[in-house]
C-alpha cells in the first residue's frame, strides 16, 4: 500500500484530496484489496488551528514537512501538492531530494514558461512518477464526450463553451492562494478543451474585478477565455466568480445538433447529466435514448454516477503501485510539453497526461500575459 502525504491543507488538499483518500482507503480496505495506507499525513503551517480531518487514526496533521517526512517512507509515499502555484517547483524540488518519486500536483503547474520549463527539466533528471489533477478530463462525462466526437454521431464538431460559475467572495476575501481568476477554474476547462479538440492558439483573455461590499479585488471577480483549436474548433471558456449560483457546464455545437454536459457541482452529489439533441429531432423527454453506461449516450437526457476525483486518485494510485504511470518516455513528455492530444484521445493520468497538462499551462501563462496586456475590466459578467 502506499501512504499519503498532502501538502497545503486548504480547500483542495483538505476538502478535496484528504476527504477523498481516507474514503477510498475505507472502500478499498472493506473490499479486501487495501490500496491507501492510513494515516495519511497532511502538512500545513496552520496545522494547530485546523479542526480534526478523519477519525482518530486516519489522518495526522502536522506544521512542517520536516515533521510530515518523519511520518512516511519516501519509499511508499505518494505526495499531493496542493500549495499555491507559485510554490510548486520548490515544494517538489525538496521532496525529491528527501526520495519522494511519486507526486500528484493541482493545476495549475506553474506561474510562468520558465517555472514550468524548469519543472520539467526536474520531473526528467529526477525521474519523477508526476500526474497532475485531471478528474475533468478522466471523468465518465468527459468519456462519453470524446465518444460523441470521434464517432462523429452529430457530424463534425465546430464550437465549445465552459462555463464554471460560482460565488468565491470569502475565500477570496480570506486567502491569497490565487491572484487572479485565470487560476481557478479555467485551468480545468482549459484541460478538458484541448483534450476534447486538440492543440489550440490563444485568441484573447481577460479578467475583471471581484465586487464586494466595501472592497474591490483585482482580477478575482471572473475570466474570459477564447481559443482557436487547429482542427478548426472555436473555444469559449467563462468564469464568473461573484455568481449568484453554481454552474459546470460544456456545451459543444455539432454540425448536426448540440450535446451539454452537466459536471457534478460539488462533492454533495456525484450524478452528472448529458443531453444530447439532433437537430432533426428536438429536446428528448429524460430516458430517452440508450441508458447510461459504457455505450455511447444517444438523443436525450441521460443521469448517472460520476465520481470523478476518487476515480481519478484510484486509478493513479493504482498506477503509481504497478509502476503504470511516471516519467516513462520521459524525454519525449518533455519534448511534448507545447503539445496536446488529437480530438478524442483517450486521458491518461500518468506520462501521456503530463503533455497535456503542460500545454495547458502554456497557454495559462499566454493568457496571464495578454489579460495583464489589456485595460483593466473593474467589473464584469458573464
Amino acid at each position: 500500500m502506499l501512504q499519503p502525504l498532502v501538502v497545503g491543507l486548504g480547500r483542495s488538499g483538505s476538502g478535496l484530496h484528504l476527504r477523498t483518500l481516507v474514503r477510498l482507503a475505507r472502500r478499498s480496505a472493506a473490499a479486501g484489496d487495501p490500496l491507501v495506507a492510513l494515516p495519511a499525513v497532511g502538512c500545513d503551517p496552520r496545522a494547530r488551528a485546523l479542526r480534526p480531518l478523519g477519525a482518530p487514526g486516519e489522518v495526522t496533521v502536522v506544521a512542517t514537512l520536516e515533521e510530515a517526512l518523519a511520518h512516511v517512507d519516501p519509499a511508499r509515499t505518494v505526495a499531493h501538492v496542493c500549495t499555491p502555484p507559485r510554490l510548486r517547483h520548490e515544494l517538489i524540488a525538496e521532496l525529491a531530494g528527501h526520495g519522494v518519486r511519486r507526486l500528484i500536483v493541482e493545476k495549475p503547474l506553474a506561474t510562468s514558461p520558465d517555472e514550468l520549463d524548469a519543472l520539467v527539466r526536474l520531473r526528467q533528471e529526477a525521474g519523477l512518477d508526476l500526474v497532475v489533477v485531471a478528474h475533468w478530463t478522466s471523468s465518465r462525462l468527459a468519456a462519453r464526450l470524446r465518444r460523441l466526437i470521434r464517432g462523429r454521431h452529430l457530424g463534425a464538431l465546430r464550437r465549445i463553451t465552459v462555463d464554471q460559475h460560482k460565488p468565491r467572495f470569502q475565500r477570496s476575501l480570506t486567502s491569497d492562494g490565487h491572484t487572479s481568476a485565470l487560476d481557478v477554474e479555467i485551468p480545468h476547462s482549459l484541460a478538458l478543451a484541448l483534450d476534447l479538440a486538440g492543440p489550440a492558439e490563444l485568441r484573447t483573455a481577460r479578467c475583471w474585478d471581484l465586487l464586494c461590499e466595501d472592497r474591490r479585488l483585482p482580477g478575482l471577480g471572473g475570466a474570459h477565455v477564447e481559443l482557436e483549436h487547429r482542427s478548426g474548433v472555436v473555444t469559449l471558456l467563462r468564469s464568473d466568480l461573484g455568481a449568484p449560483v453554481r454552474q459546470r457546464s460544456v456545451v459543444c455545437a455539432f454540425e448536426g445538433g448540440t450535446v451539454t454536459a452537466h459536471f457534478p457541482l460539488s462533492e454533495d452529489d456525484d450524478h452528472a447529466q448529458l443531453l444530447v439533441v439532433p437537430f432533426d429531432r428536438g429536446p428528448q423527454p429524460p430516458g430517452d435514448g440508450l441508458p447510461g453506461g459504457p455505450a455511447v449516450a444517444g438523443a436525450g437526457h441521460h443521469v448517472f454516477r460520476d465520481d470523478a476525483l476518487t476515480a481519478f486518485l484510484e486509478d493513479t494510485y493504482r498506477g503509481f503501485a504497478t509502476g503504470g504511470t511516471g516519467a516513462a518516455g520521459g524525454t519525449g513528455a518533455a519534448q511534448g510539453a507545447g503539445t496536446a492530444r488529437g480530438a478524442g484521445a483517450a486521458q491518461g493520468a500518468g506520462a501521456a497526461g503530463f503533455p497535456l497538462a503542460c500545454a495547458a499551462t502554456r497557454l495559462l501563462c499566454a493568457a496571464r500575459e495578454r489579460s495583464a496586456a489589456v485595460p483593466p475590466v473593474r467589473a464584469g459578467s458573464r
